[in-house]
């Protein structure tokens, strides 16, 4: 039987301290994204855990899953033509499945996820 999952804010030892690596992206606008991810839960559809990156700018055609975030330190801004809103450290949101816009990340940002696909 699985036992629940502390999720730590400066993530696994050596994570906010680690050298970071490229990133993947939807369609890059700008930026060049390095920055880490781990997942602390991986079951079926459902993945959970701690990611960071530096600042940078993408499109999402269509996003690709449902996502759950806590943003722990940066902003970012997710807007497209009928919508814009930025979050910040201390705020939740959920980007829906299909959306279709912009992710711009204007520094450093680290945050709590969780991906239904």
């Amino acid at each position: 039987m699985p036992n629940p999952i502390r999720f730590i804010p400066t993530g696994p030892a050596g994570f906010l301290t680690a050298a970071g690596a490229p990133l993947a992206t939807a369609e890059l606008i700008s930026g060049q994204p390095v920055g880490l991810d781990h997942a602390w839960y991986e079951q079926g559809t459902v993945k959970a855990g701690i990611w960071r990156s530096c600042g940078y700018t993408e499109f999402y055609e269509s996003y690709p899953c449902d996502e759950f975030m806590v943003v722990l330190e940066g902003e970012v801004t997710v807007e497209n033509e009928s919508f814009s809103a930025t979050y910040k450290a201390g705020d939740s949101f959920l980007i829906p499945k299909g959306f279709r816009g912009f992710w711009r990340q204007p520094g450093d940002m680290l945050k709590y996820y969780m991906i239904v696909s």
